[in-house]
């Protein structure tokens, strides 16, 4: 590409005397000595060609980073979401979330521990679903689940930083369409946790003043953008789109979020 602008550019000068032989007299003024003798003509042409040649890498080699940047990230997303680490983190998380869904009371206590103000305590009549979920703890003590529970709701914060930092990538999109994290299975779990934050957020002035994090809202927002969903605009779209859903029913959703 250099080679050839840099051609061009000699070719246009070597065939300005030609050209002006076949021109009426006097349309030039000494076209000999202007175009032969002044060498400064070709020397800045060709400097002009060195900037347009310069400019065209530097847009090549930016499209090169680029393009290289995605394929490290699809990379370091999928090392991530696929490691035996991160599966204990998704299994975790999904036991909470399949929890919030059979459980009204489970999951209203979730989503107040997103907050870091006026949290609930885990409800006592979860503690049966718990144990339902989770072969492991159906031996354990009250006291013993409290603790199990826990640990997985840090597993789900884990979880929503991950989907938040793939909703942030300027590259989500080109990343998404390499790599499908299962954000269809996600989706209207973490919808139903993100409206009850949401309004949990809402109807609280303490909860306005004292917590600044981004709501999970924000993000499923922007990863429905990228994965093509239609927007949930309203609070009653959003109830709808759970109680509807056919993994919601499926997995028990809690009839009692009909009555929102």
């Amino acid at each position: 590409m250099a080679f050839a602008i840099m051609l061009l550019i000699v070719l246009v000068w070597l065939t300005a005397y030609p050209l002006a032989k076949h021109l009426p007299q006097g349309t030039f003024q000494d076209p000999l000595e202007k175009v032969y003798n002044g060498l400064n003509v070709l020397f800045t042409a060709l400097a002009f060609g060195g900037v347009v040649v310069t400019l065209l890498f530097q847009a090549e080699e930016s499209g090169i980073a680029r393009r290289e940047e995605v394929e490290r990230s699809i990379f370091e997303l999928f090392q991530t979401f696929t490691s035996l680490d991160f599966q204990h983190v998704k299994d975790s998380s999904f036991r909470c979330l399949l929890a919030a869904v059979k459980s009204r009371e489970y999951a209203e206590f979730l989503a107040s521990r997103l907050f870091v103000v006026e949290q609930l305590a885990l409800p006592a009549t979860s503690l049966p679903v718990l144990r339902e979920l989770d072969e492991s703890k159906r031996g354990k003590s009250d006291d013993d689940i409290v603790h199990a529970d826990r640990a997985d709701r840090l597993m789900l914060d884990n979880m929503l930083n991950f989907f938040a930092m793939l909703a942030q990538r300027e590259s989500s999109a080109t990343v998404i369409k390499h790599c499908d994290f299962a954000y269809d299975w996600w989706r209207p779990v973490l919808w139903l946790l993100g409206q009850l934050q949401r309004e949990r957020y809402l109807a609280s002035p303490t909860i306005q003043t004292y917590c600044k994090n981004q709501l999970v809202v924000v993000t499923l927002e922007a990863l429905d953008k990228v994965y093509g969903h239609a927007p949930l605009k309203s609070r009653e779209e959003v109830w709808a789109y759970i109680s509807s859903h056919p993994k919601m029913v499926a997995f028990g959703l809690d009839g009692r979020f009909a009555q929102r």
